[in-house]
């Protein structure tokens, strides 16, 4: 972030450079190092799903249509538009501008999905059939600490990669793990 802030204030001592134009190439350069600092924060980093793993990951989810899903920190919303081809009400959440913005764009081709910009901690996920995850091993924690406990019993938590301790889960593939509440 503070190399945004260096470049930016560099460009502002060559003459052909305004003030204004110095302020907003800052601005924009602040937006692309945000999720880098997301990242040092405890967020997973934007990471795209191997096409591979996305079907592995709604195989295992087994998704019925007119189920609930949500992907927690969607991405570019692969996972989310993959749901919604098996008739899922899908909507993904991401917090990284870039992400989220491709992934908005996205779903204008897929109107049947829902991306929305926002902290994944601050939704509601109690009505979720689904729910799709790729975080680090301590958000995994976090998840469990905070989400697992308001989840409906049979809710799938379909995480890639990362396990939750203390919690067994029902199935598991190379790439991905299903935890089902009891």
């Amino acid at each position: 972030m503070l190399e945004a802030v260096l470049i930016a204030l560099s460009l502002s001592v060559i003459q052909w450079w305004s003030s204004p134009w110095s302020y907003a190439i800052a601005g924009i350069l602040l937006l692309l190092c945000l999720p880098g600092v997301l990242v040092m924060r405890g967020a997973a980093p934007f990471v795209t799903t191997p096409k591979k793993t996305v079907r592995a990951m709604i195989a295992l989810a087994a998704i019925r249509p007119g189920e609930i899903v949500m992907d927690l920190g969607c991405g570019d919303g692969r996972l989310v538009f993959a749901a919604a081809k098996k008739g899922a009400i899908a909507t993904g959440f991401e917090m990284s501008v870039p992400a989220y913005l491709i992934a908005k764009i996205r779903s204008f081709f897929h109107p049947q999905c829902s991306i929305r910009f926002g902290n994944l901690w601050h939704q509601q996920y109690s009505h979720a059939d689904v729910l799709f995850c790729y975080f680090l091993k301590d958000t995994m924690q976090d998840f469990k600490t905070h989400i697992w406990s308001t989840l409906k019993p049979g809710c799938r938590v379909v995480s890639h990669a990362f396990t939750m301790n203390d919690v067994q889960p029902q199935q598991r593939t190379e790439s991905a793990v299903m935890y089902v509440k009891p």
